[in-house]
């Protein structure tokens, strides 16, 4: 759902409706074709998950304006502020539903990754929230690095990842490696965490790739769900950072 294409046509049915002697105003004919454009394309947007609130919409959308012939060469058309009243509230609705879905998904993102990437993605900046979700993960463990090795050049991206959370030697533990599972969870959060570095720290950087909405929440998760197992590692590890 775009909730900012949803944002934006309703603060304009609003302000047709605030204009001073809005009832007798004339709306023009390019208003209501850019409307009607907007309402048609919200209810595509929804209709797999708010099928009744597109329905709704389509048939508010053909009693929304009025149109009166004055004579043979002139029309005039004006706002129904019945059919207006109801858009505009149906739009809210969406909008507030849409807002409550939001929140449930941050709520469980990891508040690092919340910081750097959730005002990007409601601005629709999608591959921008993406990349500095990445971005987070990579600082955090180059600053863990610099904190046991203080004295050593700091590898980044992959080799940072390698070198941290190595198989072998590794820096930060994820548990105990004596045991079968323990050494598995090392070697694949290492693996993770390496591969998040190569394919998705940088989604701008290859060409003709655009992150989506719902892929950019996606690796969002991905991207938490990592923090959230380096906030084990270091706990587990006895590391303060």
């Amino acid at each position: 759902m775009d909730i900012n294409r949803i944002d934006r046509l309703c603060n304009w049915l609003r302000n047709l409706g605030n204009r001073p002697n809005a009832l007798n105003f004339p709306v023009s004919n390019s208003d209501v074709v850019k409307i009607h454009e907007e309402i048609v394309w919200i209810v595509k947007d929804i209709e797999s998950g708010q099928p009744l609130f597109g329905n709704r919409l389509l048939e508010i959308k053909d009693r929304l304006f009025n149109e009166y012939i004055v004579n043979r060469n002139t029309r005039v058309i004006y706002i129904n502020p019945f059919a207006l009243g109801q858009a505009i509230g149906v739009l809210d609705i969406l909008k507030e539903q849409n807002t409550n879905i939001q929140e449930d998904w941050w709520s469980l993102i990891h508040p690092d990754i919340k910081r750097v990437s959730k005002k990007l993605y409601v601005d629709g900046s999608y591959a921008n929230a993406a990349c500095d979700a990445f971005i987070e993960v990579n600082d955090r463990v180059k600053k863990l690095f610099h904190k046991k090795r203080p004295d050593d050049k700091v590898p980044d991206g992959d080799a940072a990842m390698k070198t941290v959370f190595s198989l072998n030697a590794p820096l930060i533990e994820f548990g105990d490696r004596t045991t079968e599972s323990g050494a598995n969870t090392q070697k694949g959060f290492m693996e993770m965490l390496a591969g998040a570095m190569s394919a998705l720290r940088n989604p701008k950087a290859h060409a003709n790739i655009e992150v989506e909405k719902g892929d950019a929440m996606r690796r969002l998760m991905f991207a938490s769900m990592l923090m959230y197992k380096i906030d084990e590692a270091v706990i587990y590890s006895g590391i303060r950072e």
